[in-house]
């Protein structure tokens, strides 16, 4: 009970001794002050170091792949039956394969007819000619009569009247002869009208047999088995020429004039790991009036991927050359003007610099910034010039130097 106003008495005059202490004159307390005020280091800040790499300029675009070129595989043949399919989508075919044959039934009976009637107009031929060999005769005989008249006429051995009546009769055996040659004609005509019936039925049968107009993979087959085919339908197979495929890409028309024939392009199709080589081929002459756009063709090297009709993005190799580069996020602008933040010694200066390639997230620094030199890797970081930092060395990638 008596323990509690002792101890309230010892801290009361433990207080007051403290107090007279601090009071007393020629002491001073500056020594602990200092002791105890920590020195703050400058802020940490990222920096890169700008490097000389390789650098690739591109455009992208989008687009189909589509095939170089198409052969379609028709008939001018109508109410013909589908015997037989040889070929289907996705089937490589040599020029000449059959890849389909028609019922030629029909024009076989026809070709027999013309044989027939081919046999009949040299059958006549021949009758023809016999004729004229007889009214060639006829018409000699006639000749040597009217010679005997017309002699005995002179010498008064035969009348006037013998002798016209060899003249008549040389007369009739010379239109004999005109009209057997004249029949003759006719019947040689009538073979050549048969004979050109005839090459357009063996025409038309030879058209039974689809075949392949060119070396390719058959991208479609309309087709069928026991179908009816019609002259002027749509194509029976599509076949792309060689298996060459291409990227069908749109350009803006501020971008055309950058491009040429044979520049070297990265096409990613989907489902490949890796992107397949390309070159420009063709660079539409003419811009969409209503898009502003002008189409280009990428010719693709060989893969079994591409598939027409497959959505691909390519990537256009505009210009390709070693130079110092640094992040693009380490520029910053005024106006048009770009800067960079380099930091030497721990301290921030700012510098104006020329641009040249961007290259993926790397720019080119033209000028104002020399090999090796360190710089702030993001813009817009709260530094300005005069201020002490302490750099964070990081690769142009982003990830932290060892």
């Amino acid at each position: 009970m008596t323990s509690r106003p002792i101890v309230r008495g010892r801290f009361l005059t433990a207080l007051l001794s403290v107090a007279l202490l601090g009071a007393a004159p020629g002491v001073s307390s500056a020594a602990g002050e200092t002791d105890m005020v920590v020195k703050q280091a400058p802020p940490a800040i990222r920096v890169v170091t700008a490097e000389r790499r390789e650098l690739e300029e591109v455009l992208a675009v989008n687009g189909t792949i589509v095939a170089r070129a198409e052969a379609a595989v028709g008939t001018d043949l109508g109410g013909l039956t589908v015997l037989a399919l040889n070929a289907d989508e996705g089937d490589v075919v040599k020029r000449g394969d059959v890849l389909a044959v028609l019922d030629r039934s029909m024009l076989d009976t026809q070709l027999a007819q013309i044989n027939a009637s081919r046999a009949q107009a040299e059958a006549n031929i021949a009758q023809m000619r016999a004729q004229i060999g007889d009214a060639s005769v006829g018409v000699r005989q006639a000749q040597e009569t009217l010679e005997r008249a017309e002699a005995l006429r002179k010498k008064g051995f035969a009348p006037e009247a013998q002798k016209d009546n060899a003249v008549n009769a040389l007369d009739s055996a010379r239109a004999k002869l005109d009209s057997a040659e004249k029949a003759l004609a006719a019947s040689e005509a009538q073979l050549a009208v048969i004979d050109a019936q005839k090459q357009n039925v063996l025409v038309q049968i030879s058209k039974t047999d689809l075949r392949a107009p060119a070396d390719g993979l058959v991208l479609a087959r309309n087709a069928t088995l026991g179908g009816v085919v019609m002259a002027g339908g749509a194509p029976l197979f599509r076949i792309a020429i060689d298996g060459d495929f291409e990227l069908e890409a749109n350009v803006p028309e501020t971008e055309l004039p950058r491009l040429s024939s044979g520049m070297v392009a990265k096409v990613t199709i989907p489902g490949l790991d890796a992107p397949v080589s390309g070159t420009i081929r063709r660079i539409s002459p003419e811009v969409n009036q209503a898009s502003r756009l002008g189409s280009i063709r990428i010719a693709l090297g060989r893969t079994h991927a591409a598939r027409a009709g497959n959505f691909a993005r390519g990537e256009i190799i505009l210009m390709h050359r070693a130079g110092l580069a640094v992040p693009a996020s380490a520029v910053m602008y005024t106006g048009t003007d770009a800067y960079l933040q380099r930091v030497e010694d721990g301290r921030v200066e700012s510098r104006q610099v020329s641009l040249g390639v961007r290259s993926g997230g790397l720019v080119e620094i033209r000028s104002g910034l020399a090999e090796g030199d360190e710089v702030v890797s993001r813009a817009g970081t709260f530094v300005a010039d005069g201020d002490l930092v302490t750099p964070v060395r990081i690769e142009a990638t982003g990830a932290v130097s060892k």
